[in-house]
């Protein structure tokens, strides 16, 4: 169901593989609307549907901006953006070649994902160059009638990562950055996907955003999550727990299967509700957290071995 978050804020649920409450999109009201997220190319009619609902002509929709490029967030961004021919399409610096050319991070998604990607995602069609934007770090955007929205460079679960700050409501759209709680899936779970997470970068951009001192944080993976100095401080003492198990298990055995083993059995939560189990595993699972924490691990393991050697 899509409803208000807050003033002048829609969510709209994507109903991610015919699941509620996964994954969502943000319309965000003005004289220059502004879509952040698009959810995935397979969802992306029944975002256009949602938005046009809303009264939204393909002429009026200023701004699309992703927190990230991650299929699940910006795979629908073609889509959105033939529907919509006049609007901006914004991301990180890191992220803008690869929506004008999405094949390289299509393979990646494939190479994760497998036959997985075509049920779930679908692919990404490519955005005009002339169309796409590189957000500078705390950039701001005019929505016009003195709305605006803040820009903040948030990598750690990807470098291409940014948050989305509602001046005017205080409402903090964070991605994927604070990581995954979805209702009835349990606690907060760590975001730590292959092949760009970084622990010590991820913790930076959680402390930036707690001094932004937003009065709401939304999760991508899904909607409002409770205090936002609580919710960032949780997710750090989880990501930095996960992190630890993960590297004990790397100095009991460096294989993947024996850091997803850990995982499961020291830092794992299962769904509150059972239904709601493969939910969670499809979007945010232990394979994807353990390969994405190992890569961390190793990265960080050769930068040691490479300033011994010098």
């Amino acid at each position: 169901m899509d409803h208000q978050i807050a003033p002048g804020v829609l969510e709209i649920d994507t109903e991610l593989g015919g699941w509620q409450e996964l994954n969502a999109v943000f319309l965000i009201d003005g004289e220059r609307p502004c879509l952040v997220e698009t959810g995935p190319q397979l969802d992306s009619g029944r975002v256009l549907g949602a938005l046009e609902r809303r009264g939204l002509g393909p002429d009026q929709l200023a701004y699309v901006v992703l927190t990230h490029i991650h299929l699940d967030h910006g795979g629908g961004v073609g889509e959105v953006s033939r529907h919509f021919p006049k609007a901006t399409v914004i991301c990180h610096p890191k992220g803008v070649r690869h929506l004008a050319d999405p094949t390289r991070l299509v393979a990646a998604a494939a190479a994760v994902y497998g036959p997985r990607l075509d049920s779930l995602y679908g692919r990404m069609l490519p955005v005009e160059a002339d169309r796409l934007h590189a957000a500078e770090d705390m950039e701001r955007l005019d929505l016009g009638a003195g709305r605006t929205l803040t820009l903040v460079h948030s990598p750690g679960h990807a470098k291409h990562h940014i948050a989305v700050l509602d001046d005017s409501t205080g409402v903090l759209l964070v991605g994927d950055a604070a990581g995954v709680k979805v209702p009835g899936g349990g606690p907060l779970r760590p975001a730590t996907p292959p092949d760009d997470f970084d622990l010590e970068v991820a913790i930076h951009s959680l402390h930036r955003l707690a001094s932004l001192r937003p009065e709401q944080l939304v999760l991508t993976h899904f909607g409002p999550a409770g205090d936002p100095q609580e919710v960032l401080a949780e997710a750090e003492a989880t990501m930095r727990r996960w992190c630890t198990i993960a590297e004990e298990a790397y100095a009991e055995e460096p294989s993947l299967d024996h850091l997803e083993r850990a995982l499961l059995e020291r830092a794992y939560e299962p769904a509150v509700e059972a239904s709601r189990q493969p939910v969670v595993d499809a979007l945010n699972g232990v394979p994807s957290n353990a390969a994405g924490i190992l890569g961390w691990i190793r990265r960080r393991q050769q930068g040691r071995e490479a300033a011994d050697s010098r």
